[in-house]
């Protein structure tokens, strides 16, 4: 079997079908269809089975699927150690939009020109898919909220930012809950405080980027729950209010997470020493 069979089938798998992986991989749905039929025969077994319009791995598939994730980390993990005793390398760190707006340009520069052998690569998500990006070897870390515990994942803390409830400075607002979409920690913060302040019954409204939702909420369409940080230094800040959260946690931890035994821990240690305030 060649890896770039192997990663095409993981494609297949991540993607949800062949359109998906051809995008993903930059080739056309040609190839990408041929190879999986190829290694299928390679194999003498089905690895997917069409249940509608959909892709669904067989038995075989899901073994092949435990052991492509292991053999593509492997080769990461060796181009990875081969270019860090070269004495350059790339760390791949991902982390939600509004953190890479925030919080990294500083980091970015620091590490530039402090640490010119780390060649960083950003990758934006949000943090519930972030996880999975580090888990499955997608990215080597990401910055995230509200890190979840796993047996596989390291977490190194580097601050809390407080929660603020972001209201029109004039007060008077539409009652609509803005949020981000699925799987943002600060959407989970928010439906929570809803919940706890006894507002269920307002109408959620979800938008895609933070600055969209500060701009809505300067215009009175409605109010939010998110970071401080999101709000200081926005082209909104002077329109809009901050009062602390009056129920659930007062604060968000974000952490840099990263896989236990991964060989560019000593980068990511240095670009979390450098996010920790």
């Amino acid at each position: 079997m060649e890896i770039l069979t192997l990663k095409t089938f993981k494609a297949v798998v991540d993607e949800g079908g062949i359109k998906g992986a051809a995008d993903k991989l930059h080739t056309v749905q040609s190839n990408i269809t041929n190879r999986i039929k190829k290694l299928e025969r390679e194999l003498d077994t089905k690895l997917f089975t069409l249940v509608g319009r959909k892709l669904q791995l067989t038995p075989s598939g899901h073994h092949l699927c435990e052991y492509s994730s292991q053999i593509i980390q492997l080769e990461s993990q060796a181009i990875s150690a081969i270019l860090h005793d070269k004495g350059s390398y790339e760390l791949r760190v991902g982390m939600p939009e509004t953190f890479a707006a925030i919080h990294m340009p500083f980091a970015l520069k620091k590490l530039k020109k402090n640490h010119a052998e780390i060649r960083t690569k950003i990758y934006t998500d949000t943090s519930d898919r972030l996880v999975s990006a580090v888990l499955n070897n997608k990215v080597d870390c990401a910055a995230l909220g509200n890190a979840p515990k796993h047996k596989n994942l390291i977490t190194f803390p580097i601050f809390q930012e407080e929660l603020v409830v972001v209201t029109p400075i004039e007060g008077d607002y539409d009652p609509v809950l803005f949020v981000r979409d699925e799987g943002c920690g600060y959407r989970k913060r928010a439906i929570f405080w809803r919940q706890e302040a006894g507002r269920e019954n307002e109408e959620l409204m979800v938008m895609s980027s933070a600055d969209g939702i500060l701009g809505c909420i300067s215009a009175g369409i409605g109010y939010t729950i998110i970071g401080k940080d999101m709000v200081i230094g926005s082209r909104y800040e002077e329109s809009l209010a901050m009062q602390p959260v009056s129920y659930g946690p007062k604060h968000v931890e974000l952490s840099i997470i990263y896989r236990k035994g991964s060989l560019l821990e000593p980068g990511i240690l240095t670009l979390a020493k450098i996010l920790t305030k």
